[in-house]
């Protein structure tokens, strides 16, 4: 599952299907990584999450203890954790396909009280589970760091909320970038099947200056606008609810499972030259001081 990496304080994760991730020992936790880009992070859980997409998807969820909630996709389970720290009454089902981090998870990151995670694919779960009346949803599946066509479609959206109950919650780890049709197209899907529909999300993204992260929560009842914004105020990420959502679909065409549609490749700074030279640093520091002594 896992190979160990001596003194660095990170593992590699072999994946199922042939890629893999590190788990990356922290001053503050554990972090799953995948190309540099972390995926998610485990620290204290009575301190906010590391993440500002955790902590902007906690925020989606509102100011009442949901009494059931899914999660598609797992990881290190912080959103869950979370919740289970905030709300200790939820019962919570993580859906998660990949062995290797299930292992990880129940071997290495024992589950809190009211929390059962699946081993099993979250669409075909999603699918199974109309009629079962979640209180909320929350869809968080990448695969090398990009969602997948299977949760970007009305289909996805459509069987979501035949899982919730009529006052349920969905809510989407989702990204925003340069070129904002994915996400335009995303919440044009959202909109055709729940009544209400609102996005979190920082404004440099929101404006096409960088690719960023956004979460996207859609109910057919109202949702509570205050309690969100002041779950967010102050918040390091200066994310920000966004309910008028019609100058930013713009008459985007909603996403179906033929479009086989992918979200974008994140388009992230290139780190690695800086990294190297950082590490080359190091050593030399490293090289000097055995010399002196």
């Amino acid at each position: 599952m896992s190979t160990p990496a001596g003194s660095s304080g990170t593992e590699r994760i072999d994946f199922s299907d042939g890629s893999s991730a590190d788990l990356v020992r922290k001053p503050d936790g554990w972090a799953i990584e995948i190309d540099g880009v972390a995926q998610s992070h485990l620290g204290d859980p009575a301190q906010p999450p590391k993440l500002a997409s955790i902590r902007w998807m906690l925020a989606a969820l509102g100011d009442q203890a949901p009494r059931t909630a899914a999660h598609l996709g797992g990881a290190l389970l912080a959103l869950p954790r979370a919740v289970a720290h905030r709300w200790p009454s939820t019962t919570q089902t993580v859906v998660e396909l990949e062995p290797a981090l299930v292992e990880l998870t129940r071997s290495r990151f024992p589950l809190p009280t009211g929390i059962t995670m699946v081993t099993g694919e979250a669409r075909s779960w999603l699918d199974a589970h109309s009629g079962s009346d979640h209180d909320a949803i929350v869809i968080d599946v990448f695969v090398g760091n990009r969602i997948p066509p299977a949760f970007t479609s009305l289909e996805c959206m459509s069987a979501a909320r035949s899982a919730l109950r009529a006052e349920g919650r969905l809510v989407l780890n989702s990204v925003a970038g340069p070129e904002l049709l994915f996400t335009r197209r995303e919440l044009a899907t959202l909109r055709t099947v729940f009544g209400h529909v609102a996005m979190i999300v920082q404004g440099s993204a929101l404006a096409g200056a960088r690719f960023g992260n956004a979460t996207l929560i859609a109910s057919d009842s109202p949702i509570d606008g205050a309690a969100i914004r002041s779950a967010l105020a102050g918040d390091p990420s200066k994310g920000a609810l966004v309910t008028d959502l019609d100058p930013i679909i713009d008459g985007a065409e909603p996403i179906s499972d033929a479009d086989q549609l992918w979200s974008p490749k994140p388009n992230l700074p290139d780190v690695s030259a800086a990294l190297r030279l950082l590490e080359q640093a190091r050593h030399a520091v490293g090289t000097l001081r055995s010399t002196a002594d």
